[in-house]
């Protein structure tokens, strides 16, 4: 009997260390699942939130009844979101499958175990019913050659009375986590069926904005001249409006500079023949006059690709630098900024904090707020009224004006990153 004993302790060992690692091997599984679809679920969430910016603007552009080549392009854009969405979903949805079929197995291996440890108990009922009198069992003892014997005995029921009833407890866990992975596998199923209708239903809005779009190129194309001049005549304001705002930088870099500079010359006033002889070494904060003003500049790079949108929505419809234009052919594009379209009346606010430089009017009568935050200076253009003055502290996100929306119902602002007179690319510096 003690023989059975302890080859049934060794299989049930084997048993359970088998199974811990076969569970460990789920856990992970999941666990690296779970990780890969909560990625997904974060881009899907963005793309959605770009696709319901971009039809907030093409609805007000809709209601006017007017198409552009700015619409064509945003439309274009939506069409590529929802194709990203699209794989987005299908993605997700292979790695539910996978988690369905990883906690599927994880049921039928635990279903198994269980009716291995039913079966163990059966035998243990079995032997213990044999065996089901205490006189029985003292007996047994009492009998023994000697002491040690006796006492071997003795353990050998306690252990296997210990046994029984950790045996009860095990069958019991295993059905509780056998009920929890089941509960789990039905959700799963149920989140699989939503992603199923919501991939349906993104590839029918697909069809119909590629429709849309089709109808709207062979639109524009009826009216190519007319597009033609009317953006020639967008750039020319485009230029004036940039000499004004690159007049307007000079200056203030001017103005810092020569404050930086009297500043430093009143903390360092004794200089010799010498030393003003030679040429002056340019110091990396030229426009820096104070130690908060350095401190400023460099949390503003630090923060380079994390900046906020000057806007809450919005969608950039021109890139920086030169380019072609995206739908009308032997047309370039020079932008010193980056164009967002945004819904009508949308908030225009600071990106960073820092201090209002200028604000003054444009070619076409809109207003223009430059903000500098030490080193650097942002743009926002064509606001409809303005919040700040010169010499505003401002915060960031901070509503610093409003955008102005023109007769085609069209809502866009141009936005510009400057390090004193060196151009940046907006797009490497928000969100």
């Amino acid at each position: 009997m003690k023989v059975m004993f302890l080859n049934w302790c060794n299989i049930r060992s084997f048993k359970v260390k088998a199974f811990v690692l076969i569970c460990l091997f789920c856990v992970f599984s999941i666990s690296s699942f779970a990780q890969d679809r909560k990625k997904l679920e974060n881009e899907k969430a963005k793309i959605e939130k770009e696709i319901n910016a971009i039809n907030a603007i093409l609805k007000e552009t809709k209601n006017t009844k007017k198409m552009s080549a700015s619409e064509l392009y945003i439309l274009k854009r939506k069409i590529a979101s929802r194709q990203k969405l699209i794989d987005n979903i299908s993605r997700q949805m292979g790695i539910l499958n996978g988690e369905i079929k990883t906690t599927q197995k994880s049921i039928t291996e635990l279903r198994d175990e269980i009716e291995v440890l039913k079966k163990d108990y059966a035998k243990m009922l079995r032997y213990a019913q044999k065996n089901r009198t205490s006189t029985d069992k003292m007996i047994f003892i009492f009998s023994s050659k000697d002491y040690r014997q006796a006492y071997q005995r003795y353990v050998f029921f306690k252990q296997y009375g210990d046994m029984q009833k950790n045996m009860m407890q095990s069958i019991m866990d295993k059905s509780n986590e056998l009920e929890k992975k089941t509960d789990e596998l039905s959700l799963k199923k149920e989140n699989q069926e939503s992603l199923l209708q919501q991939e349906q239903k993104n590839k029918t809005s697909l069809t119909q904005e590629q429709v849309v779009k089709e109808k709207t190129i062979k639109q524009l194309s009826n009216k190519e001249k007319q597009l033609t001049k009317q953006i020639n005549d967008k750039q020319a304001k485009r230029r004036k409006l940039q000499n004004q705002i690159n007049a307007a930088i000079a200056a203030e870099v001017r103005k810092q500079t020569n404050i930086a500079s009297k500043k430093k010359a009143t903390q360092h006033p004794t200089a010799t023949t010498h030393d003003e002889a030679k040429p002056s070494k340019k110091t990396e904060y030229v426009m820096s006059a104070t130690p908060e003003e350095v401190k400023l500049s460099n949390s503003f790079s630090a923060n380079k690709g994390r900046l906020p949108w000057p806007t809450d929505q919005g969608v950039v419809t021109s890139n920086f630098g030169r380019h072609p234009h995206p739908e009308m052919k032997g047309i370039m594009i020079e932008n010193n900024g980056i164009d967002i379209r945004t819904p009508r009346g949308a908030a225009i606010r600071a990106v960073f904090e820092g201090v209002v430089s200028k604000v003054f009017t444009g070619p076409n009568g809109q207003q223009i707020v430059i903000i500098r935050h030490g080193e650097y200076l942002t743009v926002y253009t064509n606001l409809s009224s303005v919040s700040v003055s010169n010499g505003t502290k401002v915060s960031t996100k901070q509503k610093i004006g409003t955008v102005y929306t023109n007769s085609d119902n069209v809502s866009e602002i141009n936005f510009q990153v400057w390090k004193g007179n060196s151009k940046q690319n907006p797009s490497s510096w928000i969100k």
